[in-house]
């Protein structure tokens, strides 16, 4: 099979000439530039079924737990210790390893402010 440079060359600069048209053609608002430049520092306000008002910071809360496995659930022990008063063992069973896992994953995509808020231990209440 030959490669025809002619082609290759040709169809890059089509595209690149393609894309500067679109640009010049279809600006995009300053409005968007903006709100995606800001998108960082969004915090947003939850409200619960009892009207109790809470700060949620979306990019900020993110916090390292570590590289290994290991790592990450010996610092995920640490905050369900410290913060949610929760103790879990950290031991080799198939069951509990499982269930850090879950713990990791859900650290990583919800963040540690509402990690913390759905483990930390509440009273109970008597009706």
């Amino acid at each position: 099979m030959e490669v025809y440079v002619p082609y290759v060359i040709g169809s890059s600069v089509t595209a690149f000439l393609g894309k500067v048209a679109y640009s010049y053609l279809y600006p995009e608002p300053k409005e968007v530039v903006e709100e995606v430049e800001k998108k960082e520092d969004i915090e947003y306000n939850l409200v619960d079924s009892n009207l109790n008002e809470r700060n949620v910071n979306s990019d900020k809360d993110r916090r390292s737990l570590g590289t290994s496995l290991r790592e990450k659930m010996e610092t995920l022990q640490k905050i369900l210790r410290i913060e949610c008063k929760r103790d879990y063992p950290i031991n080799n069973t198939k069951k509990v390893r499982a269930k850090w896992i879950r713990y990791i994953k859900e650290y990583e995509n919800i963040g540690h402010s509402e990690f913390v808020y759905n483990h930390t231990s509440k009273p109970y209440k008597s009706r």
